[in-house]
């Protein structure tokens, strides 16, 4: 007796034991770690995924993962970090805008939907279309306002047409530009994407489940990015009304 009720314990732990995992794997893109960022982080981020053929369905899954730990670990809000996200294959396609979802709830299941689009890779159109729809005012950008503005290019192939003149016309907008390259990603592209030093702002790995692991490091790396723009804006923009004061453009305060 004692032997069967032992037996039926150890049962009884491995079934919990296996139950508890499986739902660990399914709510996988449901969990919600602390933001990562101080709240008092403030930018406009617009993501540009690669959609097309050579991702694969499975690889696509991975990279919606990605998307979503990213997004998690942001204060997502109008008066804090914005979030846009552009879809490009053959044509480049607005998932969502800066100003489209007032919270981070929205954006997430948005993502835990995102529908594979499938074609070829324009990214130098994808480019174009990111800045001329994205970074805009109309779509929420608040660049006037000296709000740092971020794109982050996520690619696994070579682009089919030009790609440095139009990341050279959002780096004109001061807008700062990440390239992360999966698999057979060309090096030498992503590095005509991304703002300088590239040690910084280029970042590649072998395979689509090896982008979870550089995540975290990913949204640090972003994180201390919006604090020192910020932080050069805010100069930029005290050094500015100083002249203007000494100019006898602005009124010195009554004291």
């Amino acid at each position: 007796m004692e032997r069967r009720q032992s037996l039926l314990l150890c049962l009884v732990v491995a079934a919990s034991f296996h139950g508890n995992a499986a739902q660990t794997t399914d709510l996988s893109m449901t969990s919600t770690p602390p933001s990562v960022c101080t709240q008092e982080a403030v930018a406009d981020m617009v993501f540009m995924v690669d959609g097309s053929w050579s991702i694969g369905t499975e690889n696509f899954d991975q990279i919606r993962q990605f998307l979503y730990t990213l997004v998690d670990s942001f204060d997502i809000s109008p008066d804090h970090v914005q979030v846009g996200l552009v879809q490009y294959s053959s044509i480049p396609h607005t998932e969502f805008k800066l100003n489209t979802f007032q919270t981070k709830k929205g954006i997430l299941e948005y993502i835990k939907n995102l529908h594979y689009q499938g074609g070829g890779t324009n990214t130098g159109k994808g480019l174009d279309f990111m800045l001329n729809n994205h970074f805009v005012e109309t779509a929420g950008s608040r660049a006037e306002q000296n709000v740092p503005q971020i794109a982050v290019v996520i690619t696994d192939g070579k682009s089919q047409d030009e790609v440095e003149l139009h990341a050279e016309k959002l780096r004109n907008k001061r807008i700062i530009l990440y390239a992360i390259g999966i698999k057979d990603a060309d090096e030498d592209e992503l590095k005509q994407i991304a703002n300088r030093p590239h040690s910084q702002h280029v970042h590649s790995v072998s395979d689509f489940t090896a982008l979870q692991g550089i995540s975290q490091n990913i949204v640090q790396t972003l994180c201390t990015t919006v604090e020192e723009v910020k932080r050069q804006l805010l100069q930029v923009s005290q050094g500015k009304e100083l002249q203007m004061t000494e100019m006898g453009l602005i009124a010195h305060p009554e004291v």
